[in-house]
């Protein structure tokens, strides 16, 4: 099948459209949390052909602050959607010049990622209470020993090999001032009240591994869930956050498609509930909802 499944459900979303916003919400899985768990959502990049035009679009129709992007050394031009509790959404294309484009690598993930449509292209997690990558690795060697540590600084990370199983999850060096979200008041940072990610939805052939994997670093296991457009997933609870694992297999999903298919954004209590389709992201499913906080 060429193309991710998600874009099926992803049109039947754009026919529900019209749908208004409270009935929209209804059916949202609740939220599966781990408060000791060692592992947090950091962020999610988003593989994208035409980055002015998705950053245009967001700002413009959906109330996010888009920050301007800026090109790295392997030729990806970056956007970046950062929120309050530190974690963020990375909208990345690759620069026409790009000299990594061409051959293995990161970039060229991307251009194979863009050329499928686009999509959320990896999953990435950070420690909690001061737990760097150095610690993550220290518990994740005797079950994933292919995770290794690469980069320097804030490029720092621990990955797998490209052809490993769990490949589109990585780990990185939290920011210490926003390892734990803040509890600021006051204003939103984003005109629609968005505060933070609260939850992803990642396809993965191999589900079960991933699901073990996560345990490991005292996450809770809240078993089946079920996506608002009819996705099966497996709720994995993290600090403050959910992993919905997804077996690719049983919606006989492209193995070469971007593997994140939807996320959660915690709003405001003031925030109003979206779901957002977007098309020219592989059909990346982003759901706004709001607190349940009184001010």
């Amino acid at each position: 099948m060429s193309g991710s499944a998600w874009r099926i459900l992803g049109a039947s979303a754009c026919v529900l459209a019209g749908t208004a916003a409270n009935a929209r919400a209804q059916g949202t899985p609740a939220a599966c949390v781990a408060p000791g768990s060692s592992l947090r959502l950091d962020h999610v990049p988003v593989a994208v052909g035409d980055l002015e035009a998705l950053s245009q679009r967001l700002s413009d129709e959906f109330g996010f602050r888009v920050r301007d992007a800026r090109r790295d050394a392997n030729g990806l031009e970056t956007a970046e959607i950062g929120f309050a509790d530190g974690t963020r959404l990375e909208l990345s294309t690759v620069a026409a010049a790009g000299p990594d484009t061409s051959g293995a690598g990161e970039a060229q993930r991307y251009v194979d990622l863009i050329a499928d449509g686009g999509g959320g292209a990896y999953l990435a997690l950070s420690g909690t209470d001061g737990t760097g990558v150095d610690d993550l690795l220290a518990v994740a060697r005797d079950i994933e020993p292919d995770l290794a540590a690469a980069g320097a600084g804030a490029a720092r990370r621990a990955a797998f090999p490209p052809d490993h199983p769990l490949q589109p999850v990585f780990f990185v060096d939290a920011d210490p001032g926003t390892r734990e979200p803040p509890t600021t008041s006051g204003a939103p940072e984003h005109p629609n009240g968005a505060r933070g990610l609260q939850a992803v939805w990642i396809m993965m052939e191999d589900p079960d591994r991933l699901t073990r994997f996560l345990l490991a670093f005292g996450a809770r296991d809240c078993g089946p869930s079920r996506h608002p457009e009819h996705l099966y997933g497996h709720a994995v609870g993290i600090r403050g956050g959910t992993v919905y694992v997804v077996d690719a297999r049983l919606w006989m999903a492209d193995p070469g498609s971007a593997p994140v298919v939807s996320l959660t954004v915690l709003g405001g209590p003031e925030s109003l509930s979206d779901n957002i389709v977007l098309g020219n992201a592989g059909g990346l499913w982003i759901e706004l909802r709001p607190s349940e906080e009184n001010g």
